[in-house]
């Protein structure tokens, strides 16, 4: 998988053969396919390693406050840091076409983790996708353009999720 995983990097993930990741890690190509089952569990397995890591440092940059602005602030600047640093995995952890059991698990997973900090209900976790999908769109863009500097670029984000999120009130599955 971590072989994968460096190959993957500059040159995304259908370029990148089952032949040159046995290769770069030293096994025999029907090893890969033995342990993965194919490639879309290679993929699955690479995508679930780095939305960990993602995961990891969005847990972190949430624990800076317990003031919901501020926590928003910074979750919104840690997306913003995390593709920075890695556009390739970001381009990646953000691309649709990644459509595994195990992925699909993880990410309804995250969404239900993000609607349990409000109240839990479906409305949340609703508002949580939304969010988060958006938060990974601009962010895609953003990597692709690199026409807006990253302080002006989160502080629109900011604007954006936090006046309208902050619009809504939840009470049990209704919007108030």
């Amino acid at each position: 998988m971590q072989a994968a995983a460096r190959l993957f990097e500059g040159r995304g993930t259908s370029e990148v053969t089952f032949e040159e990741i046995s290769d770069a890690a030293g096994v025999s190509r029907a090893l890969v396919y033995n342990y993965f089952g194919d490639r879309g569990g290679l993929l699955a397995a690479v995508y679930l390693h780095h939305f960990a890591d993602v995961n990891q440092r969005l847990r972190e940059a949430a624990s800076v406050s317990d003031d919901p602005e501020a926590r928003t602030r910074a979750l919104i600047a840690a997306y913003i840091q995390i593709a920075s640093d890695h556009p390739d995995t970001w381009r990646m952890l953000a691309s649709p076409a990644i459509d595994h059991p195990k992925v699909r698990a993880a990410r309804r997973e995250r969404m239900v983790g993000l609607a349990a900090h409000w109240d839990g209900s479906p409305v949340a976790r609703v508002v949580a996708s939304g969010i988060v999908g958006m938060l990974e769109s601009a962010t895609l863009d953003w990597l692709e353009g690199g026409d807006v500097d990253a302080d002006n670029f989160a502080e629109v984000l900011f604007a954006l999720v936090w006046h309208g999120f902050g619009t809504l009130r939840f009470t049990g599955a209704q919007r108030v």
